[in-house]
This record gives structure tokens, sequence and C-alpha cells, in this order.
């Protein structure tokens, strides 16, 4: 018995070694510390609006763009349009013409 709550407070030890408990007592913020990473990289003063705007913003001009209109319960969002059927093949007729 006490073999086994030695080997198993080792591996309690070594899974949990490397995870950071925050000291306010918050349960859900218990992050697990990377010993690869230096750091991220992140600078909040490098952020600026000009990175959140599009500057190619098209406008639809196709006839197939979303209207405003009721909202159809019950049918499909790409219904299936049939193509048309191609004209049939006539044979080609030999006239004698060369």
């Amino acid at each position: 018995m006490i073999l086994y709550m030695l080997i198993a407070t080792s591996l309690l030890n070594l899974i949990f070694s490397d995870m950071e408990f925050p000291q306010n007592g918050d349960v859900m913020s218990v992050t697990r510390a990377s010993r690869k990473l230096k750091g991220n990289g992140y600078d909040p003063t490098g952020v600026d609006l000009e990175d959140y705007r599009h500057r190619i913003d098209p406008v639809p001009s196709s006839k197939a763009s979303i209207k405003p209109g009721p909202i159809e319960h019950g049918t499909p969002l790409n219904p299936y349009i049939p193509k048309p059927p191609s004209p049939p093949n006539h044979p080609k007729s030999d006239n004698g013409s060369t």
C-alpha cells in the first residue's frame, strides 16, 4: 500500500509540476506553462484599426446576390437547378456535295 502511494505521488508530481496555479483562487484560470516558448511576441501597442479594415470591398454585381425578404423554411440554401437539355444531334446528311 505504501509503495502504491509513493508511485501515485511521484506520478502526480510529474504531471502537475509544470502547471501554474493563480493566487486569487480562480480554479478556471489554471494554465500550463510551456518550457519550449520564451514569449508569445504579443505587443498591444502594435495593433491598429487599419489591421481590421478590408482594403477591397467589392460590391455584389451578381443577380444571385442575397436580397432581403421573408425566410422560407424548408427550402434548401442551394437548390438544384437542372441544366437545360442539349439540342439533339442531327445526323449529317450527305447531299452529294463535296
